[in-house]
């Protein structure tokens, strides 16, 4: 397949600073690269704009590089073929974090694919041969690599794949197996796509060959390639129409083409039928013969036992204090390859925690739910003024995005059923109250039990970040870089004595000599971190749920503003679905990623509609907006003074004892700050002591004044965009 001319997204100038970045990045040493990652991401929406999108969905007609099915543009994603970031062998399960990083923006490693196959590929990049040096060309790079995926832009799929009449691929190489087996084209949805579309291509030349049917537009089968699924039809037609010419004495049809054979298989459709049955029943081996059955997976043990679902849609009825509750989550933009997050907001008794809960039962499998010692009665309904239980069962539905559906009921005995085949979700949960506990160790399957038990203790992951292999700890180390905010010339490291060290200010220090908000979020993010680790083998592409109630506990407010930005950078493809009370903590959330739960008038739990954009908001319009509520952010004492401030001094005539109060007034606000940054309330200072002087000088020395008042707010103004652009 011939690669449109590169979008010029692609082609910017600013690609220049990107390449002195990630050339800086590649000329450090390589223990140092171990710890850190390649600078990309923020570049991404400067780069990989809606131009790009455009080019990839005329290069691979609309449908997924991959699997071949159908994509629209906001469901699409966009996938390096080789992964920018540590690549991985499943044969080996070795993994390279410098690979292939300086090829994030390189227009013929763009691929256009599924949710599906972006999510089982991940950083799998199996090759036969050592990998290319990094800031090896792209040209040098794919010569000198024996790739064992199949590139479609490159590759005739054909040469590597077959396709059964029932859906699923058998691979005919090794590069066709292993591009089964990473990409997971066996998937069954899939494989049951495939198959009612070579049944209806099937049925639709039958009718077009039948001279009694309704006549067939052949031009709508006749661009083959440009339909779903198209290699699977190919397949299909090729074995049926050469199998059916050859039964009818015609002449040998190879490689089928509607416009040129339909016409010469007219009034051969009862013989077209019965041939297509054999086909589709598999009587027929001709298509696909036995020696193309190869065993594949002997070194692709890939498949996760874990579900790398998302949550889009959760129902909630009759589940403690809430009667019925719907809540439809955010999806991740087109342009934005990772995880939406969700966060939930609203007062004490809102049910917060309580759908967080709800989540956590549907998506935990039985052997979580024993680990955490649920009692399925705690989330019986209850009557409010006796607390007896009422009849109705609770129950609670799940949507993920990879279509499923997880539903559990509670009986009136508090018995737990599931309602779902589905493949367990990885799926974390933390409690408000998060207390880790050192030299014990506790269950590996009791991670989620703070989330129903306050006096739980979480096992403290710094053992085991001191033990882990240096594979393990350096996915850590990359990770815990953007958690801690730290600089470029910062680092994580293993010390002497089984300590973990922290670079940070010109500092080396323990993490247990940190401070107490320090060490929480660390813990909770390492713990969080060696588990997803454990299940994917790295962060980069690991895959998950967690859920955190009241994420704003015991943080410092820098770090409230900066914590769900830095656990998301962090772990970019985990869902984190998160309660919170503070406003900074917002900070990290998109529009359309926060939920506030109210109780109505009859004191039943409901969502808001028609939130505000929470990105185009201060922290203190977020304050009085709809997600909290507040009627103002001042003290209510000064808030009062404030109007009655305002109002006298709006009103034209004052009596003496009014004239008294608002000269008390301005004495009493004189001192408030004026502005919302440290710069502009010293702007404020400055005019405010201007127009103090200006009211006791004369007309002579006020233009004066004026001018010195400007020179100095200007001189504080550009200071501030200094700062502002040196951070």
């Amino acid at each position: 397949m011939k690669r449109l001319a590169t979008p010029p997204s692609l082609r910017r100038p600013e690609l220049l600073d990107w390449a002195r970045e990630i050339t800086a990045f590649y000329s450090r040493p390589a223990e140092e690269r171990q710890r850190q990652r390649a600078p990309f991401e923020r570049y991404e929406p400067l780069f990989l704009g809606e131009d790009v999108y455009a080019a990839l969905d005329a290069q691979f007609k609309s449908k997924c590089a991959y699997c071949e099915s159908g994509l629209q543009m906001h469901e699409s994603r966009i996938d390096p073929f080789r992964p920018i970031l540590a690549a991985a062998d499943p044969r080996t399960r070795e993994e390279s974090p410098d690979h292939y990083g300086w090829l994030a923006f390189e227009w013929r490693n763009l691929m256009y694919a599924c949710n599906e196959c972006v999510s089982a590929k991940r950083n799998l990049f199996p090759v036969d041969t050592p990998r290319a040096l990094p800031m090896t060309a792209w040209r040098q790079t794919v010569a000198s690599e024996n790739a064992l995926l199949i590139d479609p832009c490159r590759d005739d799929p054909a040469r590597h794949l077959a396709f059964l009449p029932d859906g699923r691929l058998v691979g005919k190489t090794d590069k066709g197996a292993a591009s089964i087996e990473v990409l997971n084209l066996n998937r069954p949805r899939l494989v049951e796509t495939r198959r009612q579309w070579i049944f209806d291509l099937l049925s639709t030349v039958h009718q077009a060959i039948d001279p009694e049917a309704e006549p067939v537009t052949i031009g709508l089968i006749d661009e083959l390639d440009n339909l779903r699924h198209s290699g699977a039809i190919r397949s299909a037609l090729d074995a049926v129409a050469k199998e059916t010419a050859r039964r009818v004495g015609l002449k040998p049809i190879v490689g089928f083409r509607p416009s040129r054979d339909i016409p010469r298989l007219a009034g051969h459709h009862e013989v077209w039928d019965r041939v297509a049955y054999e086909y589709l029943s598999g009587a027929d081996k001709t298509p696909i013969s036995e020696s193309l059955r190869s065993a594949v997976g002997e070194y692709y043990e890939l498949r996760p036992r874990l579900d790398p679902s998302h949550v889009e849609r959760v129902r909630i009825f009759n589940f403690k204090g809430i009667d019925t509750l719907e809540l439809e989550f955010a999806h991740a933009q087109a342009s934005d390859s990772n995880a939406s997050g969700v966060m939930l907001l609203g007062e004490n008794a809102a049910g917060k925690s309580t759908v967080l809960q709800a989540l956590a039962l549907a998506l935990m499998d039985e052997r979580l739910r024993k680990g955490s010692r649920v009692e399925g009665a705690d989330f019986l309904p209850r009557q409010r003024e006796s607390w007896e239980v009422l009849t109705d069962r609770p129950y609670v539905e799940v949507l993920l995005s990879s279509g499923d559906t997880r539903r559990i009921e509670i009986d009136s005995l508090g018995r737990i059923e599931t309602y779902s085949d589905a493949v367990p979700s990885m799926v974390l949960a933390y409690g408000a109250r998060r207390f880790f506990r050192s030299h014990e160790r506790i269950h590996k399957n009791a991670v989620n039990r703070s989330l129903f038990d306050p006096f739980a203790k979480l096992e403290d992951p710094s053992p085991w970040l001191v033990e882990a292999s240096q594979q393990h700890f350096n996915a850590v180390a990359r990770a815990m870089r953007e958690v801690l905010s730290l600089h470029e010339d910062d680092d994580i490291f293993r010390g002497p004595g089984g300590h973990v060290m922290v670079r940070a200010h010109g500092r080396v220090t323990p993490v247990e000599r940190m401070s107490d908000g320090y060490r929480s979020l660390f813990a909770m993010a390492v713990d969080i971190m060696r588990r997803m680790v454990d299940a994917w083998g790295n962060l980069e592409y690991a895959q998950g749920i967690v859920l955190i109630d009241e994420i704003d506990v015991h943080l410092h407010p820098r770090w409230k503003i900066e914590v769900m930005s830095a656990l998301r950078r962090a772990m970019p493809k985990v869902q984190f679905i998160v309660t919170a009370h503070d406003a900074l903590c917002l900070r990290g959330m998109r529009d359309g990623e926060v939920h506030v739960l109210y109780r109505d008038q009859h004191d039943r739990i409901r969502p808001r509609e028609d939130l505000p954009n929470i990105e185009l908001l201060r922290s203190d319009q977020l304050l009085t907006s709809d997600f909290f509520g507040l009627a103002s952010t001042a003290r209510p004492q000064t808030d009062a003074a404030l109007h009655r401030y305002a109002y006298l001094l709006g009103k034209p005539a004052l009596d003496a004892g009014e004239q008294r109060e608002r000269g008390a007034l301005a004495a009493q606000l004189a001192g408030l700050p004026l502005g919302d940054t440290p710069v502009e309330q010293l702007v404020g200072e400055a005019t405010q002591r201007y127009l103090n002087d200006r009211r006791r000088r004369g007309g002579a020395e006020r233009a004066a004044m004026r001018e010195d008042a400007l020179e100095e707010i200007v001189a504080l103004l550009s200071a501030g965009a200094a700062a502002g652009a040196h951070e």
